[in-house]
């Protein structure tokens, strides 16, 4: 799959992308640090830790808030599978959203979020999830 396709914006340091695992978490993204040589959290510099947290984690959760009303973020850092730095920001929902007849249940909202029920969403939906969150930024 072309990820670049899912990417939302830009900024100095980020690239913020839309989750291609939409469901449950509607709204669900992903930043990554557009340094190459950065694999580890520890590798984070000042410029790329102020701007992910005083700017791109807050766009995004105020972005995700006004489109699906949100109740939480999680905001998680593994590596396991790609090893760079990125951040998984994951919208919490205490009660369902209907979305195109889809009705996002978040199982577990107080918990972790994983492991999740998983249910492929059409690219087309995927695609107005993220012009819809880049029409919040």
């Amino acid at each position: 799959m072309e990820y670049e396709q899912f990417r939302i914006k830009r900024y100095d340091n980020w690239g913020l992308f839309l989750h291609t695992a939409q469901f449950p978490y509607l709204g669900r993204c992903y930043a990554w640090a557009l340094r190459e040589e950065a694999e580890r959290v520890t590798d984070m510099n000042l410029l790329e830790r102020n701007e992910l947290f005083d700017i791109v984690i807050p766009e995004w959760d105020k972005a995700v808030k006004k489109l699906f009303n949100h109740d939480w973020s999680n905001v998680v850092l593994l590596g396991n599978n790609s090893p760079h730095i990125h951040w998984h920001l994951i919208p919490r929902f205490n009660s369902p959203r209907k979305i195109n007849n889809i009705e996002f249940i978040d199982q577990n909202p107080k918990g972790n979020y994983a492991p999740y029920l998983k249910k492929e969403l059409p690219l087309e939906m995927l695609l107005k999830i993220r012009d819809d969150i880049k029409t919040q930024l």
